[in-house]
C-alpha cells in the first residue's frame, strides 16, 4: 500500500512562526507533526510513502530521511513552483499507478483517526475516491459534503460562503483513490482536489463515497489553531 504525503505548502497564515520551520516540522505533543502523520500512515499497512516538499525542504528530510524508523520507504519530490494538492499527486503518476487503491493525507494535519477503517471502506465501495469525512460545528474554513444513505457524495463545496452551507460534514483532507483518478487530473498546470478535482468528478458522474469517521483530525493552519492544538496536548506557548 502506498501513501502520498502533501508536505508542500509553505504555511503562510501562521506568519513568522513557519518563516524559518515548514510546517511539517512544527513541534505539537513534544515532537514534529510529520513524526505523527508518518507513525498513523505506517499503521495502516501502508509501507511507501511518497512526499512532496518546498519550503525548507532540507528540514524535513532530514528529519525523516528514509523513512525506516516507522518502517516505511520514503521518496520524495521537491517543487520548485507549488503543484497544488492534486497536481502534487499527478507528479507521483509513475508510482501510483497499477490496481491498487493509494492514500493521501496532510503532513501538517494531526491525525487521530482510523486509517485502515477508511481504505477498507474505500475498497468496499468500489468508488474513484473516498474522503473522510467529520462533523464540525463551524465549517467556513472547510470542504463541506453531503452525503446519502450509502454514504455517496451529493454536493461538495470548498470553503463555503455562510450562505452556501447546506451541510455540518466536511472533508478531512484524508483521502483514499482509485489509480483511475490520475488520469483525470491535469499535467502541466497547478490543480486542487477541493476547488478543482472534486466538483469536477461529480459533474462528470463519477461515483464519489464519504466516510463519517470517529476521532479527529486537527490542522494548525493559523495561529489559533495551532496554539489550540498544543494546549490540548498539554505542550507550553508557542
Amino acid at each position: 500500500m502506498k501513501a502520498v504525503v502533501l508536505a508542500a505548502g509553505k504555511g503562510t497564515r501562521l506568519n513568522a512562526i513557519t518563516m524559518n520551520t515548514p510546517k511539517p516540522m512544527l513541534p505539537v505533543g513534544g515532537r514534529p507533526v510529520i513524526d505523527r502523520v508518518l507513525e498513523t500512515v505506517a499503521q495502516s499497512g501502508v509501507r511507501e510513502v511518497l512526499m512532496n516538499l518546498h519550503h525548507r525542504a532540507e528540514l524535513v528530510m532530514d528529519f525523516c530521511g528514509d523513512g525506516g524508523r516507522w518502517g516505511l520507504r520514503i521518496t520524495y519530490a521537491l517543487e520548485p513552483r507549488l503543484l497544488g494538492t492534486a497536481g502534487a499527486v499527478k507528479n507521483f503518476a509513475a508510482q501510483l499507478g497499477g490496481e491498487s487503491p493509494f492514500l493521501v493525507v496532510y503532513g501538517d494535519n494531526y491525525l487521530e483517526c482510523d486509517l485502515l477503517g477508511l481504505l477498507k471502506f474505500h475498497e468496499a465501495q468500489g468508488g474513484i475516491a473516498t474522503i473522510a469525512l467529520f462533523e464540525k460545528d463551524d465549517v467556513t474554513g472547510s470542504g463541506i459534503v453531503q452525503i446519502d444513505e450509502k454514504g455517496r457524495i451529493l454536493r461538495f463545496v470548498e470553503k463555503p460562503a455562510p450562505s452556501q452551507e447546506f451541510s455540518k460534514l466536511v472533508s478531512g483532507g484524508v483521502y483514499v483513490f482509485s489509480p483511475d483518478v490520475l488520469s483525470l487530473i491535469p499535467k502541466t498546470v497547478p490543480c486542487d482536489f477541493g476547488y478543482d478535482v472534486f466538483p469536477a468528478l461529480l459533474a462528470g458522474g463519477r461515483t464519489l463515497y464519504g466516510q463519517v469517521m470517529d476521532g479527529a483530525v486537527w490542522p494548525i493552519d493559523t495561529p489559533l489553531l495551532y496554539r489550540k492544538l498544543r494546549e490540548r496536548l498539554g505542550d507550553g506557548p508557542i
